[in-house]
């Protein structure tokens, strides 16, 4: 007898469809059903199939009616702060842009100020909320950075933040070391802090109690150059992180080609990367991670997704959950990416599952086929055409977390 069946999905998105075009490589099944043993998925078909094998068990979800997708993977967030920011929404309004605010002591500066107050329990009980609203929108595993502490205290105390977070939240949590976010106010220029981070930092998070998956840094003209992120990212690679980066996000930094020469697993933002860092990118296999509504609420322009598309990138989405950009939906991301970047409904859907779990360097997630963890979510419509179109309202059936409901009416 196996633990768990879905039967009767409407549509059953599998995302391990095989095909030139991303609506083939959803692998999507009409009438669909899996089943599901030990927190794994142990078979996926149609419901007809599903009845003659004769299988047993121990709980059914009828889903007709109903898409079944994989459970998300949001491939990048800032999730894990103290405070908000809500007022530099109106100074954006007014035409102040993200640098201008940054320089000021607002943006970044402003949530360290904040971060460094908090003590670590006051981190992990702001982020809850964060993490549970991810949840409720369809999101099983999130990658979750550092970089509001920009010390050595601090940075440990969010890493603690997360280790709690991890013990305790129904997410999945991949934790990225964010090492260069902004330079802090206690140092002079950002090449002093580079310095600091790779001689002090660096080697005391590579042994923290909480292992970072991940090291990543803000490539990004007026904050840290190609090369400071260079010699960040050596370092970090010789201390036993793999690599991710921002780059390019409001200027042609270099961050593409450098994310490509060092082997990043992914380049995220990219809205001004040149085509021969794109190509780069494409020629490396480094994961293109977009982050439209990030362009939305610093009013600049989205990444030409259709042109990182064409190079042969594979492209995924995240929601930059951040006090920048307070957004905790990844069907509005994938609207938006829809409507602002041209992506089609099935490229949003996979830019959400197996592209963001290849974003985090995961093979196994993102997917539902014999052997894959049961994450997978029950939506409240019929089709995965519906997951950009139609948006707003809570259209989560339930949630599954390899193989047991954490969200729902499941």
């Amino acid at each position: 007898m196996i633990d768990l069946a879905v039967i009767h999905a409407e549509e059953l998105v599998t995302c391990r469809g095989t095909g030139d075009t991303p609506d083939e490589s959803l692998g999507l099944i009409e009438d669909g059903a899996l089943a599901v043993d030990d927190g794994r998925v142990s078979w996926v078909g149609t419901t007809k199939e599903y009845d003659q094998k004769g299988l047993k068990a121990r709980r059914t979800v009828d889903a007709r009616g109903n898409l079944v997708t994989p459970g998300f993977v949001d491939p990048h967030t800032h999730l894990v702060y103290a405070g908000s920011r809500e007022d530099e929404l109106e100074r954006k309004a007014a035409g102040e842009s993200y640098k201008s605010i940054l320089a000021s002591g607002g943006g970044i500066a402003r949530t360290v100020r904040e971060t460094r107050k908090a003590s670590s329990e006051e981190i992990v009980k702001e982020s809850e909320g964060r993490l549970t609203q991810l949840l409720r929108n369809g999101v099983t595993t999130a990658e979750v950075k550092t970089g509001y502490g920009q010390s050595l205290e601090g940075e440990l105390k969010m890493l603690e933040a997360i280790g709690v977070l991890k013990r305790t939240s129904r997410v999945e949590l991949v934790p990225t070391f964010l090492g260069l976010h902004a330079t802090p106010p206690e140092f002079r220029n950002a090449g002093d802090y580079v310095n600091h981070v790779v001689k002090e930092i660096i080697p005391a998070v590579a042994s923290a109690e909480t292992r970072c998956v991940f090291s990543d840094c803000f490539c990004e003209d007026g904050v840290f150059s190609r090369e400071e992120c260079g010699t960040y990212l050596k370092a970090s690679s010789a201390s036993g992180f793999r690599l991710k980066i921002h780059a390019d996000e409001f200027a042609d930094s270099g961050g593409a080609s450098l994310a490509a020469e060092l082997g990043c697993t992914s380049a995220d933002h990219l809205g001004r990367s040149d085509s021969a860092g794109i190509g780069a990118l494409a020629e490396k296999g480094v994961v293109a991670v977009l982050l439209p509504w990030t362009s939305l609420s610093s009013s600049i322009p989205f990444a030409d997704a259709r042109s990182i598309i064409r190079s042969g990138c594979r492209v995924a989405l995240g929601t930059d959950l951040s006090p920048n950009s307070w957004v905790e939906s990844p069907q509005l991301v994938m609207s938006l990416a829809c409507a602002g970047m041209k992506m089609t409904p099935a490229e949003a859907l996979l830019g959400f599952t197996v592209n963001a779990a290849r974003a985090i360097g995961r093979q196994d997630l993102g997917v539902l086929a014999e052997g894959s963890p049961a994450d997978f979510v029950v939506h409240s419509f019929p089709s995965y055409r519906f997951l950009p179109y139609r948006i707003g309202g809570q259209y989560i059936e339930s949630v599954f977390k390899k193989g047991g409901a954490v969200f729902g009416s499941a």
